[in-house]
């Protein structure tokens, strides 16, 4: 049966690590995010979408951008199952972590860009994509840094044979049981959960503008 890493010397105390502090961009994390989310919600509320309502275009992002949105809250869900309560002292590398290193970013992106197809056009994920290539990759970097100072070897070995991002399906590997922590993943359901809920609202705001024909700045594809 496959364990945690480390899980059988989990009776022992770990060695003291050096820590590498959190760069002013993590620390920022937050409230860039929050900011970045205002910026597109007045970008929804004030523009409209090119694409014509005859023809289906419109229901089909929509359909794709709601599909995404709870692909995401899904994967978002299962990564958090493995990985909550167990990230600050054990590499986990069984589950969505055998497919890649960072099975949350992924997720993430994933619901990032199905919230921005229900808003009916391609130039909002698009945004969306561009502020999560430019952003996450350091967040990424830093966490690594920390997992390879805590794990050292271990680390190096599973980044040798695990891609960072893009999922390798040949890798799949998961234990019969896991030992989940009920508060932690009350906490990831619900923070999951907004996914879709903003999907849904966005997507709702999008039909009530085309259906009132309220007027807007301008439209986008």
């Amino acid at each position: 049966m496959m364990t945690l890493v480390a899980h059988a010397a989990a009776d022992f105390p770990e060695p003291a690590l050096p820590k590498l502090g959190k760069a002013a961009i993590e620390k920022r994390r937050r409230p860039l995010t929050a900011l970045f989310a205002v910026l597109v919600a007045a970008i929804v509320l004030t523009t409209g979408s090119r694409w014509p309502v005859a023809g289906g275009g419109r229901e089909v992002l929509s359909l794709i951008g709601m599909l995404l949105a709870c692909l995401g809250a899904f994967g978002r869900t299962w990564s958090n199952l493995f990985i909550s309560g167990y990230k600050s002292k054990h590499l986990i590398t069984t589950g969505p972590y055998s497919l890649c290193r960072n099975p949350l970013y992924l997720f993430s992106s994933i619901g990032m860009v199905g919230i921005g197809l229900t808003t009916e056009t391609l130039s909002v994920p698009a945004l969306l994509m561009v502020f999560f290539a430019i952003y996450y990759p350091t967040i990424i970097n830093r966490e690594e840094q920390r997992l390879l100072m805590r794990h050292e070897e271990v680390f190096t070995e599973y980044c040798r044979r695990t891609p960072a991002f893009w999922p390798q399906l040949s890798l799949y590997e998961e234990p019969e049981m896991y030992v989940m922590h009920p508060r932690a993943m009350r906490k990831n359901i619900c923070d999951a959960f907004w996914f879709v809920a903003i999907a849904a609202l966005v997507n709702t705001e999008a039909h009530l503008s085309a259906l009132s024909g309220l007027p807007t700045l301008f439209n986008l594809w």
